[in-house]
Formats: C-alpha cells, sequence, structure tokens
C-alpha cells in the first residue's frame, strides 16, 4: 500500500522556526509501515511542498496534528478527500477534538499510535471497519463510532526512527528519544493528558545503540523530562561517557529539580550537554501553585547558577497569564531572567490546549475569544484574563521579549557560557522582531475580540472597477470595465468579490488592489470567484500562483467557487502545482 505521511507546517514564526527537525511521531510510524512492506513518502511541510502528485498517487493519506498546525491539516485533509482519498489523523489535538476532526477526515488515531497505526492500514488495505483497533474513531453508517483507547506503549519495541524518510532535509539537529510520559501533572499542559502520567523510559543499550549514527552530530533528547528517573538517566550518561556514545552537542527539557544533584550535573556536562530547556514558567509564587508546577521561586534561581557552575546554557521558558499574574509580574520576571543571567528564554502565553484542565475551566467560564487554532501558538491572547486586558498582556509580552533579545544584551553572557549564548540571542533578536512585523493585525483584532464587538456590520470597505486597456501607438484607449473588485473586513477576515472577466491586466490589476488595501500580514482571506470568468487557462495559472504567494504572508485563504467550475482543480492537476496554499470551497450561490 502506497501511504503517504505529511507533518504539515505551522502557521507563523516560532522560537523553533530556524531548526529543521521534525516531530518523531511520523517517521516512527514510516518506519513501521516500510518494514511491514508498505510505500512511504514522508513529507515534512516546513521544508517541502506538497505536490499533487503525492496526493492522487497514494492510498492513504495520514496527518499528523498539533493545535497550532490543525487549520494547515484539516486544509490538506479536505483537498485529499475531494479526490477520494482517504485519510488519517493523529496526534494531541484530534486526539481531544475528535468529533471536529471527523468533518475533515475518515479516521482519527487517538492517544499513542505506534502499536495501532499499522492495524489501522491493514483494515483500510483490506476494506474492513477497523471495529478491534484500539483508540480509532470513525465513521459508520452516517455514526462516529470510538473504539476504547489503547493501552501505554511499551518504549523498548518502538523502533528507531529512520530518518532517510525525510527527503532533502538537512537537520541541523537530530530528533532521540529515551522516555515518554510525566509524572507531574501541570495545568496548562497537554503531555500528561496524551502520554501519561507513568514515566516509562528505554532501555539503555537500545538508547546507545541509536546514539552511534550520530557521533559527530547535534542532537535534542526529545522527551518531556528527561531527568524524571536520574537512576536512569545517569546510567545512561556514564555509558554515553565511558564508550564515548556522544553526539558533538546535545540540549533537552529538564525541571528545576535537576539542578539538586551534582552528581547528574557533572555527567550531563562530561556527556556533551550544551544547553537545558527549563520549564520555570513564573515568578509569582500564587501563579505556580495554580499550575500546579510544584517548585518555587528559589528553585528557579538555584537551578539557574547550578547549570551555569557546570558550563550549561539555560534557555527559560514562562508563562505569562495566569490568574493571579498582572503586568508587573511581565515586568518583574523580565528582571528576574536578566538578574539571574538566563541565556535564553520563552516568553509564552497561556494557551488553553484542548485537553487540558486551563482548557476546561476557561470553557467553562465563557472566557475563551477565539477558537481559531492557528492562533494557539502561545504566542497570541486567546482568553480573557482576569487581571489586566487581552490587549495588555499581549503588548506587555512582546515588549519584554524586545528588551531581553535587544542589541546590547546580545554579548550578556559571552564570558559566562561562550558563543552560542551570543548566536542564539540574535537568533532571537531576530525573530522577535520578524514575528511582530508578521502579527501587527493581531492588536486591533484582539480589541475587538475582547471588548465583544463581533458586530456583522462590515468597515473599510472599498469597492473599485478596472478597465481594459489596449495600447496603440504609445497611448491607450479605455473601453468598459470588465472587473469588478469589492473588499470589505469584517472582525480579523477580509471578503473579496470578484465580478467580471479575468485576464492578463485584469489579474496584475486585482493583486496590486489588493496589496494596497490589505495589510502586509493578515489574518483570513475569503474571497468570492462566484462571478467571475477566467479568459484562459493561463490567466487561472497565474491567479493560482498569485494566490500561493498571498498565502504565505496570509494564515488562512479560501476561495468560494461556482459547483459547475472546477478550472482552478484542472490547472492543478495539469501543471502538477503544489497542493494550494488555500481552501477551495463551491459557493452556495451557485
Amino acid at each position: 500500500m502506497k501511504v503517504t505521511l505529511i507533518e504539515p507546517r505551522p502557521a507563523g514564526k516560532h522560537v523553533f522556526s530556524t531548526v529543521k527537525m521534525p516531530r518523531l511521531g511520523l517517521p516512527i510510524l514510516g518506519t513501521i509501515l516500510k518494514e511491514k512492506g508498505h510505500q512511504v513518502n514522508l513529507i515534512y511541510e516546513a521544508t517541502e511542498e506538497i505536490r499533487l502528485t503525492d496526493l492522487i498517487n497514494t492510498d492513504l493519506v495520514s496527518i499528523s496534528t498539533t493545535t497550532s498546525t490543525i487549520v494547515e491539516a484539516y486544509r490538506i485533509a479536505d483537498f485529499a478527500r475531494q479526490h477520494d482519498i482517504p485519510v488519517v489523523m493523529g496526534g494531541a489535538h484530534v486526539t481531544f477534538m475528535v468529533e471536529e476532526a471527523l468533518q475533515h477526515c475518515d479516521y482519527v488515531c487517538r492517544g499513542e499510535a505506534d502499536e495501532t497505526f499499522n492495524q489501522l492500514v491493514s483494515c483500510i488495505e483490506k476494506g474492513e471497519l477497523p471495529v478491534d483497533v484500539p483508540g480509532v474513531s470513525y465513521w459508520q453508517d452516517d455514526q462516529m463510532i470510538h473504539n476504547p483507547m489503547p493501552d501505554w506503549v511499551n518504549v523498548d519495541e518502538v523502533p528507531f526512527p529512520d530518518l532517510s524518510l525525510l527527503k532533502d532535509i538537512k537537520m541541523s539537529t537530530y530528533p532521540v528519544m529515551t522516555s515518554r510520559g510525566c509524572p507531574f501533572d501541570c495545568t496548562f499542559c497537554s503531555v500528561t493528558p496524551m502520554f501519561g502520567r507513568k514515566y516509562r523510559y528505554r532501555n539503555t543499550e537500545s538508547v546507545l545503540e541509536e546514539l552511534k549514527q550520530y557521533r559527530d552530530k547535534q542532537v535534542f533528547f526529545v522527551d518531556d523530562n528527561f531527568t524524571a528517573n536520574p537512576h536512569h538517566s545517569k546510567e545512561l550518561l556514564r555509558q554515553m561517557i565511558s564508550r564515548n556514545i556522544r553526539p558533538r552537542w546535545w540540549c533537552t527539557q529538564v525541571r528545576t529539580d535537576a539542578a539538586r544533584d551534582e552528581e547528574l550535573l557533572r555527567l550531563m556536562r562530561d556527556a556533551g550537554c550544551g544547553t537545558v530547556f527549563i520549564g520555570m514558567e513564573s515568578i509569582n509564587p500564587e501563579t505556580l501553585k495554580k499550575y500546579n508546577k510544584k517548585q518555587d521561586v528559589e528553585d528557579i534561581e538555584y537551578c539557574i547558577k547550578q547549570f551555569h557552575r557546570f558550563g550549561i546554557l539555560v534557555h527559560g521558558m514562562f508563562v505569562f497569564g495566569g490568574d493571579d499574574d498582572t503586568v508587573q509580574t511581565i515586568h518583574d520576571t523580565l528582571e528576574f531572567a536578566i538578574k539571574n543571567h538566563i541565556d535564553t528564554l520563552q516568553f509564552m502565553i497561556l494557551t488553553p490546549l484542548p485537553g487540558t484542565r486551563t482548557y476546561a475551566d476557561m470553557e467553562k467560564e465563557g472566557r475563551i475569544l477565539t477558537h481559531d487554532w492557528n492562533l494557539y501558538d502561545a504566542h497570541h491572547v486567546v482568553y480573557q484574563p482576569r487581571l489586566m486586558s487581552a490587549e495588555e498582556l499581549q503588548k506587555e509580552t512582546i515588549k519584554a521579549f524586545h528588551k531581553f533579545y535587544s542589541p546590547g544584551r546580545i554579548l550578556g553572557n559571552l564570558f559566562r557560557t561562550g558563543i552560542r549564548s551570543v548566536a542564539f540571542r540574535a537568533v532571537g533578536f531576530w525573530l522577535v522582531r520578524s514575528w511582530e512585523s508578521e502579527n501587527s493585525w493581531y492588536y486591533q483584532v484582539l480589541k475587538k475580540l475582547a471588548s465583544h464587538n463581533s458586530s456583522d456590520s462590515l468597515s473599510n470597505r472599498i469597492s473599485r472597477s478596472i478597465s481594459s486597456f489596449r495600447f496603440k501607438n504609445l497611448r491607450y484607449v479605455t473601453t468598459d470595465p470588465v472587473l469588478n473588485i469589492e473588499v470589505s473586513q469584517q472582525d480579523e477576515t477580509f471578503l473579496i468579490n470578484l465580478k467580471g472577466y479575468l485576464n492578463d491586466f485584469s489579474l496584475g490589476e486585482t493583486f496590486k488592489i489588493l496589496s494596497s488595501h490589505i495589510p502586509s500580514f493578515y489574518q483570513n482571506l475569503v474571497i468570492n470567484l462566484d462571478g467571475v470568468n477566467f479568459t484562459s487557462e493561463k490567466v487561472a495559472l497565474q491567479f493560482v500562483n498569485h494566490l500561493n504567494r498571498m498565502a504565505a504572508r496570509a494564515r488562512q485563504i479560501q476561495i468560494r467557487v461556482p459547483q459547475a467550475n472546477d478550472l482552478i482543480t484542472r490547472v492543478i492537476a495539469k501543471y502538477n502545482l503544489r497542493i494550494p496554499g488555500f481552501a477551495i470551497t463551491r459557493s452556495l450561490n451557485s
């Protein structure tokens, strides 16, 4: 069976935008399928375009999802199903929003799919319903069926991921898993609902065997808490040192309590650990309690000093917007980070991810401002905070980012933790400013969302008519208008209505007008083509290419086409274009 596995690209920039490293879920599933004799095509959309032939030449599409990539995942799934290709979806978001997901796909693998996905593929290949496959949700006679959840996976039975399935990706850092699960249970985190509190770790010999291929490379141990079992971590580190099976440089995620064990820190340093990512979350004691973090501010301070003492860089991760946070909390956290010489950091905004207690509580309280999942990336405020406005939380978080990653601070830790801290801070300087330039539109949207001003009235309405021109002796003669354009704005969505003929000239003028009336970066576009006639296939091709370029800046584009006109789809197929960066829907008026 030919199976195409897709990891969708995120909607915008984030702290890991410069790192070419896929999540491990699909490479592991692809390896399992390959061992069973299936043909696997693995696409990491952040670095590789999805061509139409990738879909029409496959028997099954499977898409891995997070909340912030789910809109792109649904767009891909809808496009595949329009071409009669069955679609499976998996990952945290669809596990907890399965009814929503089944509006866009045929099957959902809930929870860990290492043992169940191959069973599902076998059922699909045989034309059977997956009635006995744990964790699978599917359609049967217009009814949603939800099989019982699977047991937790034995991670020692999970194969090494075959990263050669990722074509033409020059990875700077290679992912390795040594464990799954987290014994802690932070209220805002989806790790525990997805992977459980039972900490499961791989056999040391198995991890060492996988690490042999990465001796001269950089590695990220992707465990949610690499040192949750210190005894196991020390055993692995000792063997890495004694057998010289060490990456050139590696990093991982730990909690602050790891710093209390000096033997562990010494082993981490000697085994080549360069950076630790630490969930510090807050310096507000009340917020730490509400997050169920089980640490205090003194733990955070001690942790930073100890890791620096052993020459290991510290990346601090803070979450603003808890119910006891104020604007002053953000200011105090910035001061704390500078005073304690944190090398790099993330100031994230509390995000109510489906499956978490935070989501359930805020949904019940009516505090969620938008369910636009594109915005659930920890960089956009999507709920109403208690002790400050949504706009204040957004602006003050970005201001704190700016101040930490200011030009004068790039060299700040050079003589403390070396040149890497300088390089990472320089990247942070660029990312923060790039992000803000691309998302400045959101401040206005957020103000409307927070004020509950969701009126259906349209604002910023413009109308234009484009006349056709013919050149004669360096002069032009205007004839009747060939295209009418109406652009209006409703909340965060720009609505564009086109009526008339699109030819070479009117096409170019249309996109000039749109460029001049729509911000450089924006949220959603809806373009109605119900009254449009393309004068040639070539113009339709140019229209698709123009829209794809716009899609690189928009979070979501949708075009509405007449039921009887499939010219856009035919052009995409004929020229084997990448699947469009926009959704195609049928107009209700056609």
